[in-house]
């Protein structure tokens, strides 16, 4: 989508990132997750440098994804943070990054913070599809598991905050799975 009104270095460097980012999906099709990674962040560098924020914020969800993905949750809450920075006016795509800060949070134990990063995820998709049927079906497939999600995280929250001890406390989370997984 390029706007009009980009001379047209600005339209090649954009295209250049779209490539890279078309070549980090193929990767990630194929496993190659190293090749993906580099791909993504030529593509990411490129996009910060030209001030292209709905590709970085694009990038930020992705990258932050796979990482997530490989258990490197410090990377991934980096650019998912970061991400959330640049694209906070775009729904679709904050509601994504919020999700997979949840479950960034998940993964480290940090259930407070896990709940109140569901609470502004849900927040975000019910002001974005005030009626729920317009939501696109993966972002209503995210926001039902999320909701779901919830009920778990307000129990393990009550339980530390009765005080139990958070080592008594045993939660299986697993991530969805991703794109490049083979179904079924």
């Amino acid at each position: 989508m390029n706007p009009p009104h980009e001379p047209p270095d600005l339209r090649a460097d954009r295209d250049q990132v779209l490539v890279w980012i078309h070549r980090g999906d193929q990767a990630c099709a194929c496993r190659h997750f190293i090749k993906a990674i580099r791909y993504y962040q030529l593509a990411l560098d490129l996009a910060r440098h030209r001030g292209f924020r709905d590709l970085q914020g694009r990038l930020c969800r992705d990258l932050g994804y796979l990482y997530l993905h490989h258990h490197a949750t410090d990377k991934a809450r980096t650019l998912l943070q970061e991400g959330l920075q640049v694209c906070a006016d775009d729904a679709v795509l904050s509601f994504g990054l919020l999700s997979n800060l949840v479950s960034v949070s998940m993964l480290e134990n940090d259930y407070r913070q896990g709940l109140a990063q569901l609470n502004e995820a849900l927040d975000v998709f019910e002001k974005a599809y005030p009626d729920i049927s317009a939501a696109p079906f993966d972002v209503m497939a995210s926001y039902a598991a999320l909701y779901r999600l919830r009920r778990s995280l307000r129990r393990i929250v009550a339980l530390l905050d009765e005080g139990i001890d958070p080592n008594r406390i045993r939660v299986i989370y697993r991530l969805a799975p991703p794109p490049w997984e083979p179904k079924g």
